[in-house]
């Protein structure tokens, strides 16, 4: 029987004061991780990616290899813009992999453990939360609306052919169906405290103001108007991909893919002998 091997490298008490800093060390880490370039790996994970406001690589990021081993990877998470994570790990070999995010704290969404399973085509997420340790399995799809600013989906799958992706947790800022929702002082307070520091966020005056000037003047300001003024006391930011509805930032929390296995027969493979079949037969007799 072949032996497992296992490659593993654990960060302890490492720094994990930038996003940036994990992705050098887990590419460095790596190695010979992945699989042979032009092949399609049967199973990959990552621990943390985003993207819109702070673009984050997938971080770290595994591939099954070819020669049926292990590939494991554990690496401190970023800790950075509303963004903590005490410890990501990845791992893939053959049609498995799991993604496993320790200490949680994103966007306001404060968790134990979040983690992303994914094994011959078929998978799943689980999730411990910080007021209870009982372990919840979110059903595809499940998503929690904190506010019209933020979003979280849970256990979010999507297919490409015989390839399972499971998210375990997607969290959604300034979500891209949200902008016709009515923004309380609340609303724009929560906003506030989950934006980067350099932002330059509108009062809610200025909201206000600037909705009455809207097409549709009538009733409260909007995610929309929110928007509106962002794209225009901060220039750098590109929010024309909102109209297509996208989040002003996603950032996605364990996430394991997998293909399925197909058992097929080879005919290279050396074809065993038909076994010997009596015959029957009248032999004449001499003397």
């Amino acid at each position: 029987m072949k032996g497992q091997h296992v490659n593993s490298r654990k960060l302890a008490g490492a720094s994990a004061a930038s996003v940036g800093a994990a992705t050098a060390v887990a590419a460095l880490l790596l190695g010979t991780l992945s699989g042979s370039a032009g092949e399609e790996p049967t199973a990959s994970a990552f621990g943390i990616a985003a993207k819109g406001l702070l673009p984050i690589e997938p971080t770290p990021f595994v591939e099954a290899p070819r020669d049926g081993h292990k590939a494991l990877l554990e690496v401190p998470g970023p800790d950075r813009n509303g963004i903590y994570v005490g410890l990501l790990k990845v791992e893939a070999e053959k049609f498995r992999s799991k993604a496993t995010a320790v200490k949680v704290d994103v966007l306001g969404l404060r968790l134990k453990v979040i983690e992303a399973t994914c094994e011959n085509g078929h998978g799943d997420s689980s999730i411990i939360g910080t007021d209870s340790e009982g372990k919840s399995s979110p059903y595809s799809g499940q998503t929690l609306d904190l506010s019209p600013v933020v979003k979280v989906e849970f256990n979010r799958q999507y297919r490409d052919h015989d390839k399972l992706t499971v998210d375990a947790a997607v969290i959604s800022l300034l979500p891209g169906d949200r902008h016709g929702q009515a923004l309380s002082a609340k609303d724009l307070n929560l906003f506030q405290s989950l934006a980067s520091k350099q932002l330059k966020v509108p009062t809610m005056d200025q909201l206000q103001a600037a909705h009455a000037k809207s097409a549709a003047p009538a009733g409260p300001p909007t995610v929309g108007d929110l928007l509106g003024l962002l794209g225009k006391d901060n220039p750098s930011l590109n929010l024309t991909k909102g109209d297509r509805g996208e989040a002003l930032e996603e950032i996605v929390i364990s996430s394991a893919s997998c293909r399925e296995e197909h058992h097929e027969y080879h005919h290279e493979q050396k074809e065993q002998a038909p076994p010997p079949k009596p015959v029957e037969a009248h032999l004449p007799v001499t003397h």
